[in-house]
């Protein structure tokens, strides 16, 4: 019982580990300067699915069922969340997010049939039709990736797909028209 107890707190820390990364989504497609990441690994993670499957000899926890994973101002939805868990007792390898993901943030929204976070590599990739939309403007393709310690993202097309990507002006950034030819 105190094992299963164990890989259950792992698995809660773990998510906020997703939660914290899904921040990075921002960047796609957004021109605007970077933002500061906000640490959330203080705050409380709330957890909800229809079943936890936690598997010691697989290194695994699996949350089934309408997961809702909150922490903070983000919030994950799945039909399945998978941790997996590294050689060393806390270490994450990866989190998988499987089926319906959405991961929203104030007004940032990535979307997509599966979401991957590999701790190792430091990244986070969306894919199964991925699109990340903040405000009007939006990014598709095949695979949207984010760098998490470069802060720096691609987005590629496939054989069938290309990447898409929509950026509304903001309201005071269009060049400004001169009345007339300049006098010397």
């Amino acid at each position: 019982m105190e094992n299963r107890n164990h890989l259950v707190r792992v698995a809660l820390f773990c998510v906020g580990w997703l939660l914290c990364c899904a921040v990075g989504i921002e960047a796609a497609p957004s021109a605007a300067a970077p933002q500061a990441r906000k640490d959330r690994s203080t705050k409380p993670i709330t957890i909800k699915a229809d079943e936890l499957k936690a598997d010691n000899k697989g290194k695994t926890a699996t949350f089934v069922g309408k997961v809702v994973a909150r922490q903070d101002d983000i919030t994950i939805y799945a039909d399945r969340l998978i941790i997996y868990y590294g050689e060393q007792q806390e270490e994450v390898d990866k989190i998988e997010a499987i089926g319906s993901v959405r991961i929203l943030q104030s007004n940032r929204i990535g979307t997509g049939g599966h979401a991957l976070y590999e701790s190792k590599a430091g990244k986070i990739t969306l894919s199964q039709n991925p699109k990340v939309s903040q405000d009007k403007d939006s990014v598709t393709g095949k695979v949207i990736t984010y760098y998490l310690d470069e802060e720096r993202s691609e987005v590629t097309g496939g054989e069938n797909s290309r990447v898409e990507a929509v950026i509304h002006p903001r309201a005071g950034s269009a060049p400004r028209k001169q009345d007339g030819p300049q006098k010397r």
